[in-house]
């Protein structure tokens, strides 16, 4: 296929299909076989080899005034910093190289560097950046070029090709150590490819939240090189149908921000590739219309931009009068110089007025949506300021440790057309469980901002929302603001979600399947309950209202040593392990086998419960091995970690059962303890032992006990079924999936249970 054969097919991305049509076979996104990190890796190698030429053949060559001229931002609210020499070089190699595989895209034709950028200019005098790159350097650099098959998986992975850190992650650095570099410049600075198919969930989602994108002004807070400003293009030529003008979309509602030059740069290549046939139709030249969509996209840091405020006369004339010039001269390159930059004198002592950042969205935004940094917020001389204006940051707890997330989800409302809005934001699981400060402080906020919030969780386990390089835990936060909704100020109604596993086999299957269970007014501050269905919801909320938790039970609720559950037996302890999957491991004192002794323990602490009788420590036991506190662990936690402050959730104490029940309840313990000796399991890790017990053959026990929990905390005994389907659900994950048909023997078929 050629490459304009292959351009002309591209536009097939844009069709209005259903969600998961678009994305089951999309190189971009995550499925059973496709890594996105290694098809970016694989799809990129040459392009950033290409890139690594020229920016060594350009370093000290290019001034800031040549880079300015051809690529300066038209319109710019306040001061861009002077680059060094080689980080010129460097955005100007980036930028050579996309303009050189746009022009490949838009004629068919395998332009070297010196007339692709001839060609991207137009008819115009430009100085060509490209004419200072040495023979022999440009050379290598369009044979690299050259090689690249510029088909439909390419021109997907666009986005994530012009990413300038490239593929970093724990595996990509397993496979070749020179990766590690990205990898750490990706975790310090929290960059992390978004799949396609989740930044199309995100906007399909929060679209509908809003009853359409129509003539919504469109903003992504920290929109890197345009995932999500992709997403909402496609989406809205889906809404809009045929006749749809991409290019009068991009230009006046997609708005997007970051802190990187390069960044924005690639943004707006990404955009001009999926605007060019209207474009050429146009008459513009390809530089206008890079520059017309560059305008939109803003290098500032998000943390100092103010919402409302009011953009002076003179700013809204300058972008005016450049977007005229630009659209209406095609062939006449527009010089920054034309046209006075905003003064920073129409920004507020503390932060720039939105208004003035963006003068055509003066009052802010009816859709945002993104991806924000997932990092500590650093050093910074204006920390005093940032923390007066974001409530994750009060006076006295604002620190360079702090996250930036929490910020960026607080502007999901902050930016945002008032009492008119719909977000989404993909986030770490952290912000529904996290008992830091920073955290409460954000969902505090959150729960004061009014309107109604969804949350859905996702596991990295076993496989994970950003792929399988990237093992993170996340939750995607949607908010909607309308007259429907509670006004600002007022408590926001809740929609929850479970914490979700899959597959990459039902990945496909993933988005279509999420739904939200409402919870009404509930404050969120103390933490994000995950829920799945009415019957989940109803339960929590009665053992939320329950008086007394487990510690009240406890003589000593701590840690200790995993060698003391297995040396001499003092007291009546129950301990539980520090992690969990499928099941907590909880256990009473063990016994090491003959051939165990003499090998070191696991040095990772255990938590020790201690009680002032063995009848006490076996009901307890009880109790912390029953499905109701596997679930309420889910609720509460990660899914993986078992934190001390869980004992405090766990709605079961003395006082919660009658003499009778308790009886049964310390029965049951000791029966399920003897049982639980059938499925004693022991790992090594570093020459270090670990030993658990499994509990999730012992249905018989379990089922006596859930019983006798939800009829002393005043639950429909029917929970039960829910908590085997839920405990069930859990460890098999995926029912198709032949390399998890070992759990099947565990657990009866969903008919049978």
């Amino acid at each position: 296929m050629t490459d304009a054969a292959t351009f002309v097919a591209e536009p097939e991305l844009f069709a209005a299909l259903p969600v998961a049509a678009k994305v089951r076979a999309r190189v971009a996104s995550p499925q059973d076989g496709i890594s996105l990190e290694r098809a970016v890796g694989e799809k990129g190698r040459h392009l950033r080899e290409a890139v690594h030429e020229i920016a060594r053949a350009l370093g000290g060559l290019v001034s800031q005034k040549q880079f300015d001229a051809a690529f300066g931002p038209r319109f710019h609210a306040g001061k861009l910093p002077q680059l060094p020499p080689s980080r010129i070089a460097w955005r100007a190699a980036w930028n050579l190289v996309s303009l050189t595989l746009l022009s490949r895209s838009a004629t068919g034709e395998k332009r070297g560097l010196i007339d692709a950028e001839k060609w991207f200019y137009g008819a115009a005098d430009a100085p060509v950046l490209a004419g200072l790159i040495g023979d022999s350097a440009r050379w290598r650099a369009e044979q690299l070029l050259g090689g690249l098959s510029l088909d439909k998986d390419f021109w997907e992975l666009l986005p994530h090709l012009l990413e300038e850190h490239g593929t970093g992650s724990r595996s990509s650095v397993m496979r070749d150590e020179n990766t590690r570099a990205a990898r750490d410049a990706k975790r310090k600075e929290g960059v992390y490819y978004t799949p396609a198919d989740v930044a199309d969930y995100m906007v399909h989602h929060c679209a509908a939240n809003a009853g359409g994108i129509g003539a919504r002004c469109c903003l992504d807070a920290a929109c890197g090189t345009g995932v999500f400003l992709l997403a909402l293009l496609r989406a809205a030529e889906a809404e809009a149908g045929e006749g749809f003008d991409r290019f009068e979309f991009a230009t006046r509602q997609l708005f997007g921000m970051d802190v990187s030059g390069h960044a924005l740069d690639a943004c707006a290549f990404v955009l001009l590739h999926a605007c060019w046939s209207v474009v050429e139709r146009r008459g513009l030249s390809p530089w206008a219309a890079w520059h017309r969509l560059r305008m939109n996209l803003v290098q500032v840091d998000a943390l100092t931009v103010e919402p409302g405020g009011e953009s002076s006369q003179e700013a809204r004339d300058a972008f005016a009068e450049v977007t005229r010039a630009l659209e209406s001269a095609p062939s006449r390159i527009v010089a920054a110089h034309e046209f006075a930059a905003v003064d920073e004198a129409w920004f507020g002592a503390r932060g720039f007025a939105l208004s003035s950042v963006f003068p055509s969205a003066p009052d802010g935004f009816g859709l945002l949506v993104g991806n924000p940094p997932y990092a500590a917020i650093g050093e910074r001389g204006d920390m005093g300021d940032v923390a007066a204006r974001f409530c994750s940051l009060p006076d006295g707890q604002a620190g360079a440790r702090a996250n930036l997330f929490p910020l960026f989800i607080e502007m999901m409302w902050r930016l945002a057309a008032p009492g008119r809005s719909a977000a989404a934001l993909v986030t770490p699981l952290s912000i529904a469980y996290h008992g830091g400060s920073q955290y409460e402080n954000c969902r505090r906020a959150m729960s004061a901002a009014g309107g109604r919030w969804q949350f859905a969780f996702f596991d990295r386990e076993p496989h994970a929302l950003f792929g399988e390089e990237v093992k993170t835990r996340n939750a995607i936060l949607f908010h909607l603001a309308d007259d429907a909704t509670p006004p600002r100020g007022q408590r926001a109604e809740i929609e929850t979600g479970p914490l979700r596993k899959w597959t990459s086999r039902t990945r496909h299957a993933l988005f279509d399947s999420i739904a939200f269970t409402p919870l009404g007014a509930e404050s969120i501050a103390h933490g994000i309950p995950k829920l799945g269905g009415a019957a989940q919801a109803e339960a929590f909320c009665a053992l939320r209202r329950g008086t007394g938790r487990l510690p009240s039970w406890c003589v000593r609720v701590g840690s200790c040593r995993p060698e003391a559950a297995v040396g001499a037996q003092e007291g009546h302890r129950v301990f539980v392990g520090g992690t969990a999957y499928n099941f907590l491991n909880v256990y009473r004192h063990a016994k090491l086998a003959d051939d165990e002794r003499g090998t070191p323990m696991s040095e990772s602490a255990v938590h020790c419960l201690e009680f002032r009788s063995d009848d006490d420590a076996a009901a307890a036991f009880a109790a912390l091995q029953s499905r109701v506190t596997f679930w309420l662990w889910h609720v509460w936690g990660d899914g993986f970690h078992v934190p001390g402050w869980l004992w405090d959730e766990i709605p079961f104490h003395r006082a919660t059962f009658d003499a009778d029940s308790f009886s049964q309840l310390a029965a049951l313990g000791r029966a399920l303890w003897q049982r639980l000796q059938e499925h004693r399991f022991t790992s090594l890790n570093g020459g270090k032992l670990t030993i658990g017990y499994r509990p999730l053959h012992c249905h018989e026990e379990r089922d006596a006990i859930d019983v006798l929990l939800l009829a002393s905390a005043g639950l429909r005994p029917d929970f039960a079924e829910e908590l085997r389907t839920f405990v069930r659900g859990n460890a098999v994950v995926d029912d198709t999936d032949p390399r998890r048909q070992h759990l099947h023997r565990i657990f009866p078929s969903p008919q049978t249970q």
